[in-house]
């Protein structure tokens, strides 16, 4: 499954790298192997082979499904790659894996493409193992490499069901943006099927127990259940990014509030006005630099006789650098957000990218106003 996320702080043990890009064992993953040997260890035991054989024989298919992961993953990768994106890293978890790439300007082409590489490089996997197998007369050998290549097939086949957080519900995302010219559509779609898909899978582990005529068993509905919420949760995180991205598809600027620049050396006295009518005014360095806005609060606490040689300097509450962001004309809130999140700021100086003329501050209190107001007004619909 590809996902396009920030990274994280802790990924796991780094266990090597594909081209530059750090391939990670996730702390979850052990979780995995252990409940593969302790599960299918009695299932695989021969009684001449020892009492070991059978979990032996289970650690291995553990680690060969390790491998099937990461050659899924490493195809998501590699095509992140080869389509212009830089990707974090690689990571095997507790749900198969995941692959991090800055998806930031991605398009439904290679949204489509990064997904269905992964269930196709584990069908490719699958032909493979088994055309191996037929080669082999080792009759350990032939048991795992059969486990494994009907796992691949498996997986590949179930990964590209049309629901979101599965690789082909990336792919009926990508066709509902193309076709709709809307992102947030695209995932609102997927994720519903998504949420589909969780309940027929536990609808088909249920129900054909009682279609061969015998009663389902606990143990037989323990993975299908699991792996249903973890399908419903991926769904309805998409189903709300969908929401939110449509939200958030309007203007820029839009969001923008009037902000007034002035000289730091200016006093409280020339701005109380604007501060007081509840304007933004930025201090400036003086080469125009803003540095920071002033303090409503702190502006009007400067004693009436003072403020007239008192600084606005004194009264502003300094920002980043990073606090200056460059825009184009056309750029949407879900740019400008994604910009003021990766810098950590909850202001910004909005400037035209082509002029570097001042268009307005962005305040994080507002676009969550905005923005919540938007999704309150399309639950109503």
């Amino acid at each position: 499954m590809s996902t396009p996320v920030r990274p994280s702080a802790a990924h796991g043990w780094r266990i090597g790298s594909l081209a530059g890009t750090p391939v990670y064992l996730g702390r979850s993953w052990p979780v995995i192997a252990v409940l593969i040997v302790v599960v299918f260890g009695p299932n695989l035991a021969r009684a001449d082979r020892g009492p070991s054989y059978g979990y032996l024989l289970a650690a291995g298919y553990a680690v060969l499904l390790l491998v099937s992961v990461l050659v899924h993953e490493s195809a998501h990768a590699l095509a992140a790659r080869w389509r212009g994106h830089p990707v974090s890293r690689i990571v095997a978890d507790v749900w198969g894996g995941h692959t991090v790439y800055d998806a930031t300007r991605s398009s439904p082409t290679t949204t489509a493409i990064v997904a269905v590489v992964g269930p196709l490089s584990n069908l490719a996997l699958a032909a493979v193992v088994w055309g191996i197998r037929a080669l082999t007369t080792n009759e350990t050998a032939v048991t795992l490499l059969g486990i494994v290549a009907v796992a691949n097939l498996l997986v590949g086949l179930f990964n590209l069901l049309p629901g979101l957080p599965l690789d082909g519900g990336q792919i009926v995302s990508a066709l509902v943006w193309r076709a709709t010219g809307s992102k947030g559509r695209g995932l609102v779609a997927a994720g519903w099927l998504g949420r589909v898909v969780a309940v027929l899978t536990v609808a088909w582990f249920a129900l054909r127990p009682l279609a061969e005529e015998r009663s389902p068993q606990i143990f037989d509905l323990v993975w299908p259940v699991a792996i249903a919420f973890f399908l419903w949760q991926g769904a309805t995180g998409a189903v709300r990014a969908g929401h939110i991205h449509e939200a958030t598809a309007g203007r820029a600027a839009d969001v923008l509030e009037p902000l007034s620049l002035v000289a730091g050396t200016a006093s409280v006295a020339e701005v109380e006005s604007a501060v007081a009518a509840g304007a933004w005014v930025a201090a400036a360095d003086p080469t125009g630099w803003p540095l920071g806005v002033v303090d409503a609060g702190s502006a009007a606490a400067v004693p009436a006789d003072s403020r007239a040689r008192t600084a606005i300097a004194s009264v502003t509450v300094a920002q980043p650098a990073s606090w200056v962001v460059a825009l184009p004309d056309d750029a949407v809130l879900t740019d400008l957000i994604r910009v003021m999140t990766e810098r950590e700021l909850s202001l910004a100086v909005v400037v035209d990218e082509a002029t570097r003329d001042i268009r307005g501050l962005a305040s994080a209190e507002r676009i969550n106003a905005v923005v919540g107001a938007e999704l309150s007004r399309r639950a109503r619909r």
